[in-house]
Order: C-alpha cells, then structure tokens, then sequence
C-alpha cells in the first residue's frame, strides 16, 4: 500500500486526491460504490481533512456525489449518462474528423498509422491496458484539429468521465476488435483526404461503442467485470 509522503498539507491533499481519481477512473472503485473518509485514513495514513477535500474537489468534477447526512459515492454510471456523453462527444469528434481530413500534413498522418500499428500489436499480443492508452491517443490526435479553442476546452472538461467509459468499453478483446477496425475505417478515409466520410465513419463507430457500453451495462448493473 502507498503511503502518503511527509510533506504540507495542501501536497497531501493532492496526493490523495490523485490516489482517489485513479482508482476511480480505473473502476477499481465501482460507480455507486459508498466511499468512508475513516477507510482511507487508515489505508493512506493521512488525517481526515486531505481525505475530505479531495472528495470534494472529485465531487466538483462530476466523479463523487455528495448525499447529505449519507455519505461519499462513486458517480454511477446510467444509460442516460452514456447517452449524453456521445451525443457530445459526437458533435465535437465527427467534425475533428472532418477538417483532420484536410488538415493532417502527411508526417501527421503516418503519426496516426504508427498508432493504430501500435493498437494493433496490443490486440496481437492480447494487452487491454496497451490498446486503451492507443485508443486515448487516437481520439485526441484529431481532436486536436477542430481548430475551435472552446470545444477543445469543452472536450477536455469530459477527459475523465470519457476514461471511465474508456476502461468499460475495452472489458473484453471482442469489442477491442471491433473498435480497431472502426478505427482503421476512419484512417482509411483521412489517408485519401475524403473529410464527409472520415465524420460519417467517426459517427458510427462512436454509435456502436455507444451501443456496446449500453448493453454492457445492462447485462452488469454493478459494472463487476473482469476482461477477457
């Protein structure tokens, strides 16, 4: 178990904080799971209050809910919330994809293929936790040509609930392959510089991970699972 390091208090604060958000974002804390300020003073050996501020700070950014005179949760995560998650990431992704189309140099294109070779030595070799930081890449490689400060600014404000929804989509190495040929189909389209259908494939395939995480979910209120 880390142990919390001998500094001022507003360092502890942030290291707790860290160590909470990871465990969060990981799912290795469950979304709707009752989270006790005693637990992790005595696991983190830190005093009560870095504990409770980090809860608060993760609270402002959507990742803990506070119930009054209850307790700390884990956010959960509801079809609506999957629902509301891609139809922004939809408006935002699909136009990156367009103007990457025409704005990508050709270096910056065969940045993009070496990460999807990347993506698919991680399916090869069977590495999930591999394949996920590509998959993060790929997504915010063309973002980064939306060319609109405030919709990036917006899409980096989504950064953390997009990993969890990130760590449930890679659960098995069925939906990893199938999220890599999405993506191939994509970079198939930017490679001929044909911006319409680089959105429209954008489009699909973040309706069918959409859809994936839907009945993911469904089948596993709990969001227990083990990759496989």
């Amino acid at each position: 178990m880390e142990k919390a390091p001998k500094s001022k208090p507003s360092a502890l604060t942030d290291w707790t904080y860290q160590y909470l958000k990871k465990g969060i974002l990981n799912l290795d804390f469950k979304p709707g799971e009752q989270l006790h300020i005693e637990d992790f003073t005595d696991k983190l050996e830190v005093s009560r209050t870095p504990v409770r501020e980090a809860f608060l700070r993760l609270a402002n950014e959507g990742l803990i809910d506070v119930r009054p005179r209850v307790g700390y949760f884990v956010s959960e995560i509801t079809e609506q919330d999957i629902f509301d998650l891609f139809e922004a990431r939809e408006i935002v992704e699909t136009r990156a994809a367009r103007h990457a189309a025409k704005a990508l140099t050709d270096k910056e294109l065969e940045m993009l293929k070496n990460i999807m070779q990347a993506s698919s030595q991680a399916v090869d070799a069977g590495d999930y936790d591999g394949f996920l930081e590509n998959e993060v890449k790929f997504h915010e490689y063309l973002q980064k040509h939306i060319h609109n400060k405030r919709l990036i600014a917006f899409m980096d404000s989504l950064n953390d609930l997009t990993y969890r929804e990130r760590v449930l989509s890679t659960h098995s190495m069925e939906n990893i392959k199938e999220t890599l040929i999405e993506h191939n189909r994509i970079v198939d389209a930017l490679l001929v510089r044909d911006g319409e259908a680089a959105s429209q494939r954008m489009a699909e395939h973040l309706e069918n991970v959409r859809e994936r995480l839907i009945i993911f979910i469904t089948k596993n209120p709990k969001i227990n699972f083990q990759r496989r």
